[in-house]
C-alpha cells in the first residue's frame, strides 16, 4: 500500500500544476454536479406534491366559499319574503350566476361514484331552494293574494328555504371533509418528500466533502515538497548565504520555478559583487552634493534676506502710494464739493440778479401806478371839496325849505282858526287847512332829517379830507422812499452784475483745479500701480526663493540620507555569502575610511591602483568565483566591454541630465547643478585605456545598477519636487 501511495505521489510528480489542478477540480465539480442534478430531480418532485397539495386546499376553500355563498343567497331571499321589496331580486340573481358557476366546479371535482352521488344531490337540492325564491318573487310580482295569504306563503317558503338550506349545508360538509382528508395526505406526502431530499442532501454532501478532501490532500501532497524546498532556499538566503540551490528534477511549474530561482540566486550573487562598486561611487558623490548644497543654502539665505528688505522697502513705498492715492481722492471730493457749491452760488447770484431786475422793473411799475394813483387822488380830492361846496348848498336849501315849512304850518294854523270863525261853511276850508298844516308838518320833520344827514354828512366829508390830507402826505413820503429804493436797486443790480461776474471766474479756476487734482490722481494711481506691482514681483520672487531654499535644504537633507543610505548598503552587502567561506567584508566604515575614493576598477580610467585594499582584495577574489573559460571570455572582450562600460555610464549621464532638466521646469535652482555634476561625472568616467582588472560583465551589470539607483533617486526627487510645487501653489 505504501508502494502504491509513493507510485501515486511520483505518477503527479510527472504532472504539470495546471494538469493536477484541472484534474482535482474536475472530480469534485462531477461530484458538485451529480449532486446538484438530483437536488434538481428532488425539488421538481416537492413542487409537484405542493402543487397538488395547493389544488386540494383550494377544493377545501372553495366548499368553505360555497357555504358563505348559500348564507348570503339565504339571507337576500329572506329580505325578499319578510320585506316584500322587488330589489332584492336583482341582487339575488347575480349571487344566483356566482353560485351555479360554484356549484359546477365542486360537481367537477368528483372522482369516485360517491362524490357523483353528492354532485346530484347537492344539484338537486339547489334548483329546489331557488325554486323558493322564484316562487316567492312572482307572488310578490302579480300581487294577487291578499296580504294575510301572501304572509302565510312567504311563511312556508321561508321554512322550506332554511329546511334546504340545511341539506346543502350538510351535502357541502361531505365534500369539505373529503376535501381536508385529501390536503392532509398531500401535506403528508410533502413533509415526507422533504425528509428525503434532507437526507439525500446531507449524505450526498458528506461524500463530497470526503472525496474534496482526498483530492485536496493528493494534491497538496504533491506541491508541499517542492515549496518547502523553495521555502528553505529563501530562508537560507534571508539569512545572507547565497551559496544554497536547490536543484529541482521536476518537470511541472514548481520545478521551473526552483530552476529560475537557482538561476536568479546564480544572478543575484553577480550583481552583489558590483553592488560594492557602485555604493563606493555614490558615497564619493554624496559627499561633494553634499557640500555644495551647504554653500548653495548659505548663498540662497543670503538672497532671500535681500528680498525680504526689498520686499519691505516695496511694500512701504506701496502703503505710501495708496495714502496719497487716498488724501488725493479726499481732495478730489472737497474739490466736488467746493465746485457743487460754487455751482449754487451762481445760480443763485443769477437768481439773485434775476430777482434785482425784476425788483427794478416792479419799482418803476410802481411808480407809474404810484402817479396815476396820486393823481387819481387829487381828482377825489378836488371831487369831494366840490362835493362839500355842494353839500353846504344841500343843506341852504333845507334851510329854506324848513323855513317855507314853518311858514306853512303857521298860515295852516291861521287858516284853520279862520275856517273856525267861519263856521260851517269854513268846514272844507278847515279840512283842506288841516291837511296843508300835516304836510307842512312832514316837510319839517323830512327837513330836519335832511339838515341832520347833510350835517353828518359834512362831517364825514370833513373828516374824509383830513385823511386825504394825511393819504396826500404819506403819498409824497412814499414818492420819497421809493425814489430812494430805486436807487438802491439799482446799485445792487450793478454789485450783483460785478459778483456774477466774479463767481464766474472762481468757477473756471475751480474747473482748471479740478483737471489738475485729476492729472495728479492718475500720476499718484500709475505710481502705486507701479508700487503694487514691484512689490508683487518682489513677493514672487521671494516665493520662489522660499520655495527654492526649501528645495536646496531638502537636496542637503536627501544628500545626508544619499550619504547614510550608502553606509547601510556597505553594512548590508557585507551580511552576504556568496562563495565556499568567502563574504564581502566592505564595511560602511572602510568606506568612510576611504575618504570618498572611487574604488571601482571598472569605473575609474586609472585601473586598480586607485583602490582601497580591501577593495583590491574583492577584485582579486572575485576571479575564482567564475570558471575559467568564464575569464578567457572575459580577457577577450576586455576592451570591448570597457568600451561599452563608458558608453554606457556617458548615457547614464546624458539620462541623469535630462532628468535634472525636467525637474528644472519645478525646481530651477537645483536642476543645473545636477545636470552639470552628471555630465562632469561622466565626463571623468569616460575609459582612456582597456580595462584589465574587472570582467566585462560585472562593470556592465554595476552600470545597469549604477542606472537603477539613480532611477530611484530621480523618482525620489521628483516626489519632492511635486510635493514643494503643490505647497507653493497652496501659498
Amino acid at each position: 500500500m505504501k508502494n502504491k501511495r509513493v507510485w501515486n505521489v511520483r505518477e503527479l510528480s510527472g504532472m504539470t500544476l495546471r494538469m493536477k489542478l484541472l484534474s482535482g477540480f474536475t472530480c469534485m465539480l462531477i461530484l458538485f454536479l451529480g449532486t446538484a442534478l438530483y437536488n434538481l430531480f428532488q425539488v421538481q418532485e416537492i413542487k409537484t406534491q405542493l402543487n397538488l397539495q395547493n389544488n386540494k386546499v383550494e377544493l377545501k376553500l372553495m366548499a368553505l366559499e360555497l357555504k358563505e355563498m348559500v348564507q348570503e343567497l339565504n339571507i337576500i331571499a329572506s329580505g325578499l319574503e319578510i320585506s316584500k321589496k322587488v330589489e332584492y331580486i336583482p341582487i339575488y340573481n347575480e349571487k344566483r350566476k356566482l353560485y351555479d358557476v360554484m356549484i359546477k366546479r365542486i360537481g367537477d371535482t368528483a372522482t369516485t361514484p360517491e362524490q357523483a352521488k353528492w354532485r346530484s344531490q347537492l344539484i338537486a337540492l339547489t334548483v329546489d331552494y331557488t325554486n323558493t325564491f322564484d316562487v316567492a318573487a312572482k307572488l310578490i310580482q302579480e300581487k294577487s293574494l291578499p296580504p294575510a295569504d301572501l304572509d302565510k306563503n312567504m311563511e312556508y317558503l321561508y321554512n322550506e328555504s332554511q329546511k334546504l338550506m340545511g341539506d346543502i349545508f350538510t351535502n357541502v360538509d361531505q365534500f369539505y371533509v373529503t376535501y381536508s382528508r385529501d390536503a392532509e395526505l398531500a401535506v403528508a406526502e410533502t413533509e415526507s418528500s422533504l425528509d428525503r431530499t434532507v437526507t439525500v442532501m446531507l449524505i450526498a454532501s458528506l461524500l463530497v466533502v470526503v472525496f474534496s478532501a482526498a483530492i485536496a490532500t493528493v494534491l497538496i501532497r504533491s506541491f508541499v515538497s517542492p515549496i518547502r524546498r523553495l521555502q528553505q532556499a529563501v530562508q537560507s538566503i534571508a539569512e545572507g548565504d547565497l551559496r544554497y540551490k536547490i536543484n529541482s528534477r521536476s518537470q511541472d511549474e514548481l520545478g521551473a520555478l526552483s530552476r529560475s530561482f537557482d538561476h536568479m540566486i546564480d544572478q543575484v550573487r553577480s550583481m552583489l559583487a558590483n553592488t560594492q562598486a557602485i555604493a563606493s561611487y555614490l558615497s564619493e558623490h554624496s559627499y561633494t552634493f553634499h557640500g555644495f548644497s551647504r554653500s548653495t543654502a548659505a548663498a540662497n539665505a543670503d538672497i532671500i534676506r535681500a528680498i525680504d528688505e526689498i520686499s519691505s522697502g516695496a511694500d512701504q513705498q506701496a502703503s505710501h502710494s495708496e495714502q496719497s492715492s487716498y488724501i488725493i481722492a479726499e481732495l478730489e471730493k472737497e474739490i466736488e464739493t467746493i465746485s457743487a457749491f460754487s455751482q449754487t452760488v451762481q445760480s443763485r447770484s443769477r437768481e439773485a440778479a434775476f430777482n434785482t431786475h425784476t425788483g427794478s422793473a416792479s419799482m418803476e411799475a410802481l411808480k407809474q401806478a404810484t402817479g396815476a394813483s396820486q393823481s387819481v387822488f387829487e381828482n377825489v380830492f378836488h371831487e369831494m371839496e366840490s362835493l362839500s361846496s355842494r353839500s353846504s348848498q344841500i343843506s341852504k336849501i333845507v334851510n329854506t325849505i324848513s323855513d317855507i315849512s314853518h311858514q306853512t304850518h303857521v298860515l295852516a294854523i291861521n287858516a284853520a282858526i279862520e275856517a273856525a270863525r267861519a263856521g260851517i261853511h269854513g268846514r272844507g276850508f278847515s279840512v283842506i287847512a288841516e291837511e296843508v298844516r300835516q304836510l307842512s308838518s312832514q316837510t319839517g320833520e323830512s327837513s330836519k332829517m335832511i339838515s341832520s344827514i347833510i350835517r353828518a354828512l359834512l362831517d364825514q366829508i370833513g373828516g374824509l379830507e383830513l385823511l386825504l390830507s394825511d393819504a396826500r402826505a404819506s403819498f409824497d413820503q412814499q414818492n420819497g422812499k421809493m425814489s430812494e429804493s430805486m436807487d438802491a436797486f439799482r446799485q445792487i443790480r450793478g454789485s450783483m452784475d460785478e459778483l456774477s461776474g466774479q463767481i464766474d471766474l472762481i468757477q473756471e479756476q475751480i474747473a482748471s483745479t479740478k483737471s489738475k487734482n485729476g492729472l495728479l490722481v492718475e500720476s499718484v494711481q500709475y505710481v502705486a500701480a507701479i508700487a503694487q506691482e514691484t512689490a508683487a514681483g518682489v513677493e514672487e520672487v521671494s516665493a520662489a526663493s522660499a520655495q527654492q531654499d526649501t528645495a536646496i535644504h531638502q537636496i542637503a537633507s536627501q544628500a545626508d540620507d544619499i550619504l547614510s543610505l550608502s553606509q547601510q548598503l556597505f553594512e548590508e552587502i557585507s551580511r552576504f555569502r556568496i562563495g565556499e567561506g568567502e563574504e564581502l567584508a566592505l564595511s560602511a566604515g572602510d568606506a568612510n575610511a576611504s575618504g570618498g575614493q572611487s574604488i571601482s576598477t571598472a569605473i575609474s580610467p586609472g585601473g586598480g591602483e586607485n583602490l582601497p585594499g580591501e577593495a583590491k582584495e574583492h577584485v582579486k577574489d572575485e576571479a575564482p568565483v567564475r570558471s575559467t573559460a568564464e575569464a578567457e571570455r572575459d580577457a577577450a572582450k576586455g576592451t570591448a566591454g570597457g568600451q561599452e562600460q563608458g558608453e554606457a555610464m556617458a548615457a547614464d549621464g546624458n539620462g541623469a541630465k535630462r532628468n535634472a532638466t525636467e525637474s528644472g521646469e519645478r525646481v530651477t535652482g537645483q536642476a543645473e547643478p545636477v545636470a552639470a555634476g552628471a555630465a562632469g561625472t561622466a565626463k571623468r568616467r569616460r575609459p582612456s585605456q582597456t580595462v584589465t582588472a574587472a570582467p566585462a560583465e560585472a562593470a556592465a551589470s554595476g552600470a545597469r545598477s549604477e542606472a537603477a539607483v539613480r532611477s530611484l533617486t530621480d523618482t525620489r526627487q521628483e516626489r519632492e519636487e511635486a510635493k514643494l510645487a503643490a505647497a507653493g501653489t497652496a501659498k
